[in-house]
């Protein structure tokens, strides 16, 4: 074989094998490009199909106000504790008359005959009437505490009940805090919303927690 048919045959084995090559990366492209078709194709099918996630937006504070004493002067359960207790300070204020003008008749019958009492009888007397006094002046301190504490034990049903109305509303209107313009207080918010710091201000002012 001359030099010649050497480099010839040299040549078109490099051709062939050239080209057997170049088949087998193209068969290895297309093959991949099929792969990620259908890929994408499955995954646009599942996106399609798989339901929306809705977006989770932090809930907005909303604040809600009421006035109670317009709503409990038109609770029957409101007018009858103030009814009731209408009766009972009527019963108080009489049994405190009572002994006011039991006082008023001693002290004019002492009056009229301190110059005619011996000295024991004068200074008896005189006891007498400052323990009516007294005896007046602290009843009427006793009286306007057991009046408090009535009203208090009555309408402590009578405002569980309003406050539960409020909770109500205030959650069904989806309402954060509700401020009543009356009394000052907050008698709904939302469990959670609030952070207590009552320890915080006692651990501040440095004084005992009595609580505990």
């Amino acid at each position: 074989m001359t030099y010649t048919n050497r480099v010839m045959k040299a040549l078109n084995f490099y051709t062939y094998s050239r080209t057997i090559c170049l088949t087998l990366l193209m068969a290895c492209s297309m093959a991949l490009h099929a792969q990620v078709r259908d890929s994408v194709q499955v995954d646009s099918v599942n996106t399609a199909q798989a339901p929306a996630k809705p977006r989770q937006r932090p809930r907005a504070l909303i604040f809600g106000q009421v006035r109670t004493s317009n709503i409990l002067a038109r609770m029957p359960q409101y007018q009858a504790v103030q009814k009731n207790l209408k009766a009972l300070k009527e019963q108080y204020e009489a049994e405190a008359k009572k002994s006011e003008n039991d006082f008023q008749r001693k002290f004019e019958e002492f009056m009229q005959g301190q110059k005619e009492f011996p000295k024991t009888i004068l200074e008896k007397r005189q006891n007498e009437l400052q323990n009516m006094l007294e005896s007046n002046a602290s009843f009427r301190i006793k009286v306007q505490a057991l009046l408090k504490e009535a009203e208090e034990s009555m309408m402590a049903d009578v405002k569980a009940e309003l406050n539960d109305a409020i909770t109500v509303v205030a959650q069904e209107r989806g309402i954060s805090i509700v401020y009543d313009l009356d009394g000052g207080s907050v008698p709904y918010i939302v469990p959670g919303l609030a952070t207590d710091i009552t320890a915080g201000v006692i651990k501040h002012l440095g004084i005992e927690d009595t609580a505990r």
